[in-house]
C-alpha cells in the first residue's frame, strides 16, 4: 500500500499534468488581430433633393451679379468732359466754356456779336499756340492777360449772347483769322501792342497776331 506521503505526491503530479493539458487545449497558439465589422455607407436616396446651403444675406449681395447685366456707371464731373475743337488741338470742358463766356461778357459787352465771337476765338487761339498755356483757364488767368481779371477772380456775370459766341468759337468760327491779341486803340497804352501785325477791326477792337 502507498504511504500517505506517496499518495500526496501522486495526486500533486496528476493535478499538474491535468493543468498542463488544460492549458494546451484552451490557450491559443498564435495571436490574431481582432476583426471589427465595418458598416457600409448608406446609399443616397436618388428620389431626395439635395438641400442647398444658405448664404448670409450680406455675403450674398457682395457676390451676386448685376441683374441688369451692366457695369456700374461712373459719374464724370463737368471738368472731365472735354470737347474737341480746332482739329483736336484744343480741349475745352463745359466749365471752361462757362468761364470763357464770363470773360467774353466782361471784355465785349456792347460790342457786336461778331466781336464777342472774336474775343472767344483769341483765347482759343492762345490755347492752341505753343507761346501760351495749354488750357482755357490758364490762358484767362495768366498774369496781366486780360484787364477784367483781377488775380484769380472774374465777374460771374454773363448772358446768353456771350454763351452762344463761345459755342460758335468752339465750333471753329474765327473772325480774327488766327489772332492772338486784341486791344482798344482809344484806351491802349502799351507801345508793344501797336507793333503786332494787325489782322482785322471789329467794333471797338483791333486784332493782331
Amino acid at each position: 500500500m502507498l504511504t500517505h506521503e506517496a499518495r500526496l505526491r501522486f495526486l500533486f503530479w496528476i493535478n499538474g499534468f491535468g493543468f498542463m493539458l488544460l492549458c494546451l487545449f484552451v490557450t491559443p497558439t498564435s495571436a490574431t488581430a481582432p476583426h471589427f465589422k465595418v458598416a457600409a455607407p448608406a446609399l443616397a436616396d436618388k428620389s431626395s433633393t439635395p438641400k442647398s446651403v444658405a448664404i448670409p444675406e450680406t455675403k450674398a449681395k457682395s457676390i451676386a451679379p448685376d441683374t441688369n447685366g451692366k457695369s456700374p456707371s461712373v459719374s464724370v464731373s463737368r471738368d472731365q468732359r472735354p470737347k474737341l475743337i480746332r482739329n483736336g488741338k484744343v480741349k475745352v470742358s463745359e466749365r471752361e466754356m462757362e468761364l470763357l463766356a464770363r470773360l467774353v461778357y466782361a471784355e465785349s459787352r456792347g460790342e457786336p456779336y461778331e466781336g464777342q465771337v472774336a474775343i472767344a476765338a483769341v483765347v482759343l487761339n492762345r490755347v492752341a499756340s505753343s507761346e501760351f498755356p495749354n488750357s482755357v483757364r490758364e490762358v484767362i488767368f495768366a498774369p496781366n492777360a486780360f484787364s477784367p481779371v483781377n488775380g484769380d477772380h472774374l465777374s460771374q456775370k454773363t448772358n446768353e449772347s456771350a454763351r452762344k459766341a463761345v459755342q460758335d468759337a468752339v465750333n471753329g468760327k474765327d473772325p480774327t483769322n488766327g489772332s492772338l491779341y486784341f486791344f482798344n486803340p482809344d484806351t491802349a497804352t502799351s507801345k508793344w501792342i501797336w507793333s503786332r501785325p494787325q489782322t482785322v477791326v471789329i467794333g471797338n477792337h483791333r486784332f493782331a497776331r
